[in-house]
């Protein structure tokens, strides 16, 4: 099994990658990572939810600052995510199959269900405590072409949406909420 097919197989059973995943404080990320990179608003009609990120890893973060998403965008030919037990960022190859994935899957003990396909792509899903993510396979390399052997991996997109809580004062601004 390849690095990236464990890191991934490991956020599809935990919902996450090191101290990174939904439902995560981003004060918290912030002292065992340093900071992120910081982007946009997620809409430009307001200022929260927010992308920041690590590595690689997209975080969707909402205004009381927790992680409501993590995109991991494996298409790139790597993916850059913290170290399990030293959280500093190093890269590995990413070419992930689908039947890579799935026996890992398998390997790692995580239940896992095939989710709707979509023309040009197939998902697996799983859900913890909530969480759910999904694992988008391309079937295909281009729209008039034949369908791969062994489905690629393309993305991960891990989601969990909460009501925020009422926002203390260090979170008013635009920044970490780190007072």
């Amino acid at each position: 099994m390849t690095a990236s097919t464990r890191i991934l197989a490991e956020f599809a059973r935990t919902a996450r990658i090191g101290p990174i995943g939904c439902g995560a404080a981003l004060p918290e990320l912030v002292a065992a990572l340093g900071r992120p990179f910081v982007g946009d608003p997620v809409d430009s009609t307001s200022r929260w939810p927010r992308w920041f990120g690590y590595g690689n890893l997209q975080l969707v973060v909402c205004q009381c600052r927790l992680v409501v998403q993590v995109i991991v965008p494996v298409w790139h030919g790597e993916i850059e995510v913290p170290d399990a037990r030293t959280h500093a960022m190093v890269s590995h190859p990413s070419e992930v199959t689908y039947s890579q994935f799935t026996a890992a899957l398998d390997a790692v003990g995580c239940d896992w269900r095939r989710g709707r396909d979509l023309p040009g792509q197939c998902t697996v899903e799983s859900e913890v405590d909530g969480i759910r993510t999904g694992f988008v396979f391309v079937t295909t390399e281009g729209y008039d072409e034949p369908p791969l052997a062994d489905p690629v991996l393309n993305k991960a997109v891990s989601s969990a949406f909460h009501d925020c809580p009422p926002l203390t004062p260090d979170q008013e601004g635009d920044d970490f909420g780190v007072a």
